[in-house]
């Protein structure tokens, strides 16, 4: 161990494998844009070939991509004697035998990282920078190559055959003892940065009170951008970690000096800086849809309650009427009955007839009819009303994107994106209204938001301001 007080590099890798990166028939396979992203040249160049069910990439070319440079400015470099201080580098892989541990992943995740095989190999074209051969006199103290094999999705996970910490954990205690976490500057990149590298970055931070901990968003990739983003939200936010894009300052951190900056420049891809309030933006304009579909329910459901104790007090009404009307006529009936010629038999037959016309309508007319006319009217005012909260809500979800949601340098494109999302809105709202015009509720068009304030001039001033 190096004395407390000198600076310590650890650069950590995560799974930088076949299967994760060039395997088609892996279920883990990151998606061309996420491969791209870290293994093709920035500057333009070729896409992705693809032989079987494997991508290939020629040496040169990968030689030129952002991963492949950023290796060869830290570990290439402590390789050729320079840097400063001990760079640690820790290559942790997915290495599964068949067991029970890994019949219960390849389940989930499908069959990936099998001991031994190609899959489980380091990229292809990156072994001499991921495992340099090593040097007799170990590269002056410069570089310390550790690989790890895991086969957990939590790598700190103790095994539990052995009762012994896990490899990892291991290594990690021996770099970190002794107020190591002081001096010391951590670093991690690789894949899936939803998965294992949020999971070992939590580890990381709940085992040791290390100071400088540093994901890169340049250098990691998920399975989808919402993914990455997220993952990289929930460390800088929840973990403290912080996030660093620029692949120069980030071999500066790791005590690297790289010859020429513009070798590792990133090119035109957004950075996570770009897109820090993502996670907050979204979910507050799909929450708000929420909030209206909660408000759509109380006024549906008031409406009906009060249909319901009209039509109740009118049956009670009429039921209560004819059953009057019914006993009248009975009762002059009697009176007829007992003093003839005093009480004419038309009184009475009127009242009766009016009574059972009461009842009979009560039972088997308006009433009725009333009753699921209100019904029928209020299920489909409740349709037509989850149906917009749904169709909005899709809307939202698909113009909040993260690709939707990366700032504008051209205030012309920026406005375009905004007018195109407001038309797709309001032919939801042209629809809707239809549906109510044939309900007969017909919104005022002098009131806001009303169907006649949505026509173009008054989306385009809407535009304008915004």
């Amino acid at each position: 161990m190096e004395p407390a007080g000198e600076e310590q590099y650890i650069l950590i890798t995560q799974c930088l494998q076949n299967d994760f990166f060039l395997n088609l028939d892996c279920q883990l396979s990151l998606p061309e844009s996420a491969v791209s992203k870290l293994l093709l040249d920035s500057e333009g160049g070729d896409a992705l070939r693809t032989e079987g069910h494997r991508r290939v990439l020629p040496e040169a070319e990968l030689s030129r991509s952002p991963l492949a440079r950023f290796l060869d400015a830290t570990v290439g470099s402590r390789v050729r004697g320079h840097g400063e201080g001990t760079l640690h580098l820790i290559n942790v892989r997915d290495w599964h035998v068949p067991g029970e541990a890994y019949d219960l992943e390849r389940r989930q995740y499908g069959a990936h990282c099998e001991a031994d095989t190609w899959g489980a190999a380091y990229v292809d074209g990156l072994t001499d920078l991921l495992a340099p051969e090593p040097a007799e006199d170990g590269w002056g103290g410069r570089l310390r190559v550790h690989h790890v094999r895991s086969n957990t999705l939590y790598d700190f996970q103790d095994t539990p055959a052995a009762r012994e910490p896990s490899p990892l954990a291991t290594l990690l205690d021996g770099l970190l003892a002794d107020g190591r976490h002081e001096t010391t500057h951590v670093v991690v990149i690789g894949v899936l940065t939803d998965i294992k590298i949020q999971l070992l970055l939590t580890g990381i931070r709940s085992r040791y009170d290390v100071r400088q901990l540093v994901v890169s968003d340049a250098l990691t990739a998920s399975r989808t951008l919402e993914r990455h983003l997220t993952a990289l939200d929930f460390c800088q936010r929840v973990l403290r970690t912080e996030v660093m894009n620029g692949l120069a300052e980030l071999a500066r951190f790791l005590g690297s000096r790289p010859d020429d900056d513009r070798r590792l420049a990133r090119g035109e891809d957004a950075e996570f800086a770009g897109y820090s309030s993502y996670i907050q933006d979204k979910q507050g304009i799909l929450s708000y849809e929420d909030a209206r579909l909660r408000d759509y329910r109380i006024q549906t459901s008031e409406r009906l309650r009060q249909a319901q104790r009209t039509v109740g007090f009118a049956a009670k009404f009429l039921l209560g009427l004819g059953t009057c009307l019914l006993l009248t006529a009975l009762l002059l009936s009697l009176l007829g009955v007992f003093f003839p010629g005093r009480v004419g038999w038309e009184s009475p037959a009127v009242l009766g007839a009016l009574g059972a016309g009461q009842i009979v309508t009560l039972f088997f007319t308006r009433p009725v009819r009333s009753v699921q006319d209100a019904l029928a009217e209020e299920t489909i005012y409740r349709m037509v009303l989850e149906s917009r909260s749904l169709k909005v809500a899709l809307a939202r979800y698909h113009v909040t994107t993260a690709n939707a949601l990366r700032r504008h340098d051209d205030f012309g494109s920026q406005s375009d994106a905004l007018e195109r999302q407001l038309e797709v809105l309001e032919k939801i709202d042209a629809a809707d209204f239809e549906r109510l015009k044939g309900l007969g509720v017909t919104p005022r068009t002098d009131q806001p938001g009303g169907p006649g304030t949505r026509g173009r001039g008054a989306r385009r001033g809407r535009t304008r301001s915004a």
